[in-house]
């Protein structure tokens, strides 16, 4: 029941076993007063816990192979395991008192806020992250979706223990929770040990609508020797049935060596190292992200060549053999990303959060099959509208420049 939260196993003999446990609460779901409390108080999940202290739960990460990690995405928090089949009990009491029983020190609390800090301040220095954040802010403006993961440093540094405690007790419970097992576990196993976790006193955390702004922001900074662009269309919500389509539609623009962006900007013109696009769906709102970096003074030439690209797509320029060569790629990486324990729980993982259902391997690759050349036609004519774009750019002083034909949207 979903009241007492969601329990996946993957049953199989395998010699690795994986275990994670997602929290329905994320970057998005935060106040303006709380930016950034989610990914704080994932930094000291797995530090005290459970009656662990920082040393014995350091050992006991190394010893089960190191593969244990904690992450904040926009709409979740999350602990995850991969570790030899026979030490699966330990990381999965390991996971559940991480989310449930974590214990917060002052001494911790101001430690970990040093180490954010410091997170801030490394993706401050680089203009790729700075553009991609910034080319959100662009779109969605201030929609808690726009807002960076890390949050905001004023916020971060006085966030006091008593702020993450009581956060922790709404948002963190097992009516919120997913857990999501691969390998020799048993489920009715896992389902009592989460009924016997707390609750979350908060309930739902429904997300406001998201209203597109086709806008763009520049930043220069004299220290650069790159252009950095980042920009964005309108994409799909999580539980679009044409999602499908837009991923196919993404492999062709930017999603690998065979793409259009790749070809045209860096193999054909030599004008950038790196070119690509990829997808970001949330619950309310998605996006089609393009990026490029390029050297100063082939910014311009780069920006020229990109809008080429994408009026060419978007008018339908695209041929049976780049859709069905993108299909290929999808359906390699959808056996690839079930290939290991860990990498089916994260595909379940993500099946369940945005789709209410588990990962069927079948079911994917059907569905990648089934698009069609015209659909990714009419996506493209519909998605890569230029008056719709979106974005930031980065650059050194002077060379911050977006073409003419979009300089009326530059804020």
């Amino acid at each position: 029941m979903e009241g007492e939260g969601t329990v996946i196993v993957e049953r199989c003999e395998t010699p690795t076993a994986a275990v994670g446990l997602w929290v329905r609460s994320g970057s998005a779901h935060e106040s303006k007063e709380l930016a950034g409390i989610t990914h704080l108080l994932e930094h000291l999940l797995l530090r005290r816990c459970g009656g662990r202290t920082p040393e014995t739960i350091a050992e006991l990460i190394d010893s089960l192979g190191g593969d244990v990690n904690a992450y904040t995405t926009r709409e979740t928090c999350a602990v995850v395991a991969h570790v030899p089949a026979t030490r699966r009990q330990e990381a999965l009491e390991l996971v559940l008192d991480a989310i449930f029983h974590p214990t917060f020190t002052e001494e911790d609390v101001r430690l970990e806020q040093k180490v954010v800090a410091a997170e801030f301040d490394l993706y401050r220095d680089s203009p790729a992250e700075t553009a991609a954040e910034k080319a959100l802010s662009a779109c969605w403006g201030d929609h808690p979706l726009a807002r960076p993961i890390l949050g905001d440093p004023s916020v971060v540094g006085s966030l006091s223990r008593e702020a993450l405690f009581s956060f922790h007790r709404a948002r963190f419970g097992r009516n919120r929770a997913l857990v999501v097992a691969v390998g020799p576990w048993e489920e009715a196993e896992l389902e009592e040990l989460l009924s016997s976790k707390p609750q979350a006193l908060d309930g739902d955390l429904p997300l406001p609508p998201a209203v597109w702004q086709p806008r763009l922001t520049a930043e220069e900074r004299a220290s650069l020797e790159q252009v950095y662009v980042h920009v964005v269309f309108p994409g799909l919500p999580e539980d679009s049935p044409e999602l499908p389509v837009l991923e196919v539609l993404n492999q062709v623009l930017g999603g690998g060596a065979a793409s259009r962006l790749f070809r045209t900007l860096r193999d054909q013109l030599g004008l950038v190292y790196e070119v690509g696009s990829s997808l970001l769906a949330a619950q309310v709102a998605g996006a089609l992200e393009v990026s490029f970096s390029a050297p100063a003074g082939r910014g311009q030439q780069a920006w020229d060549a990109l809008l080429s690209v994408l009026e060419d797509v978007a008018s339908g320029r695209l041929s049976d053999r780049e859709v069905e060569l993108a299909k290929q790629a999808l359906t390699a990486s959808i056996v690839l990303g079930a290939s290991s324990p860990d990498a089916l729980m994260e595909a379940h993982a993500g099946e369940f959060l945005s789709r209410g259902r588990r990962f069927s391997q079948k079911e994917v690759e059907a569905e990648i099959r089934e698009v069609s050349p015209e659909q990714v036609r009419a996506m493209a004519a519909r998605v890569l509208d230029l008056s719709l774009l979106a974005g930031a750019v980065c650059g050194p002083p002077g060379q911050a420049v977006v073409p003419p034909v979009l300089a009326r949207r530059v804020a």
